[in-house]
């Protein structure tokens, strides 16, 4: 197993007492879309519709987005600033950006078909997502 996803599989595994923490273990129940930093450091997931985020040695989850809808598809950005996601918060699911260290949300898309975040460029100008807009599915790309 190559280094990166035996820290990947160990930061996952960690998410799930760690979320406990901040909320009450009793109903604690998918935690989905695990998605690591760049440095190794930090894992971002899906838990109860909204984002959140935790260290691998902190003994803490932090909620990221309060939104309305579902908060999904998260991925860092490669220089490790941004973190995009994809949110139903108006309907069908569009794609939104936000600074790692917290700031405002700024909305990409709005589209009628559901935007699915992807990943990012190697130089984190560009976010690859997949829509199923114009009954078709295909990948986009979007600065």
């Amino acid at each position: 197993m190559k280094f990166y996803n035996r820290i990947f599989l160990m930061g996952f595994l960690m998410v799930i007492p760690l979320a406990s923490g901040a909320t009450n273990k009793d109903n604690l129940h998918f935690i989905t879309d695990p998605t690591l930093s760049p440095d190794g450091q930090t894992v971002v997931f899906t838990y109860e519709n909204d984002l959140w985020q935790t260290g691998l040695n902190d003994p803490k989850a932090y909620r990221l987005t309060a939104m309305e809808g579902i908060e999904s598809h998260p991925r860092f950005s490669p220089d490790g600033q941004w973190l995009a996601f994809s949110s139903t918060k108006n309907g069908g699911a569009d794609v939104f950006v936000m600074p790692v260290e917290g700031g405002e949300i700024k909305q990409l898309t709005w589209h009628d078909g559901n935007e699915l975040v992807e990943s990012w460029s190697w130089n984190s100008e560009n976010i690859y997502f997949t829509s199923d807009g114009f009954n078709q599915f295909t990948t986009f790309r979007i600065q």
